[in-house]
């Protein structure tokens, strides 16, 4: 049993020097490297916690300052195919008023929702941008609350090393604790990284989205606009012959 005993100590003897212990084997001795490591875990995870904030916080704001000059571009496509097509409205109230015809009819309805359109499809589209802003903060929010996991991880980490006690018993606990807060200070900032990088990306990717919320609302204003005149124009030609 004695040689047991023997065996095993100079075991984690070796065990203790090669994870970088104190050579001395005493409870106080390996539980102050234990808390040293953690120490090093825990700066090494406030570090890549603040660095993840930082690219979140970059990532939205470059998606909304992009989301307003997509909006503010699109409101601005909307206002001048208005503009060109009451432009052809007007060319054909002329048209109408040299005929000596009234086109109160024609216009009726017609003109104001002509006039209304940009207005209308704008706030279709900012509802539309509003829902993948949503979802970016949604995806950020995701991301921290992982973050958070790993924070809560480490906190754990000082009560373990408390649970381990005293004693022999308490040496082999701390070491091995020690080995998982070693392997932690590399592994737990690098998921962090990891996780932060490809919610980034989601972000980045919903700029895309942004566009197609815009360019279909522009392409919806042209589109009922030209109707809307065509509507007016068949009245007008009709109202000429007649």
């Amino acid at each position: 049993m004695v040689c047991k005993l023997a065996i095993l100590l100079c075991g984690f003897f070796i065990f203790a020097n090669v994870h970088g212990l104190n050579s001395d084997i005493d409870g106080p001795s390996v539980r102050n490297d234990a808390e040293k490591l953690l120490k090093e875990l825990e700066e090494a995870v406030d570090k890549a916690m603040a660095q993840a904030q930082q690219a979140l916080d970059d990532a939205a704001i470059k998606v909304n300052e992009t989301a307003a000059s997509i909006q503010a571009s699109a409101v601005s496509e909307m206002q001048s195919t208005e503009q060109n097509l009451q432009e052809e409205i007007d060319a054909l109230k002329k048209k109408a008023a040299d005929a000596g015809v009234n086109i109160d009819e024609c216009l009726e309805g017609n003109e104001d929702q002509l006039v209304n359109l940009p207005n209308t499809l704008s706030d279709d589209m900012i509802h539309c941008v509003s829902d993948r802003i949503i979802e970016g903060i949604k995806y950020a929010q995701d991301a921290l609350n992982k973050v958070q996991e790993i924070v809560n991880e480490v906190e754990n980490i000082r009560q373990e090393i408390k649970d381990c006690g005293s004693g022999l018993k308490a040496v082999k606990c701390l070491a091995k604790l020690a080995i998982k807060i070693e392997e932690d200070v590399t592994s737990l900032p690098t998921k962090i990284e990891a996780d932060v990088a490809a919610t980034v990306l989601l972000i980045t990717q919903l700029e895309d989205r942004i566009k197609e919320c815009a360019s279909s609302k522009v392409d919806e204003c042209e589109s009922q606009g030209e109707k809307i005149v065509e509507n007016v124009s068949v009245c007008v030609a009709t109202k000429i012959i007649t």
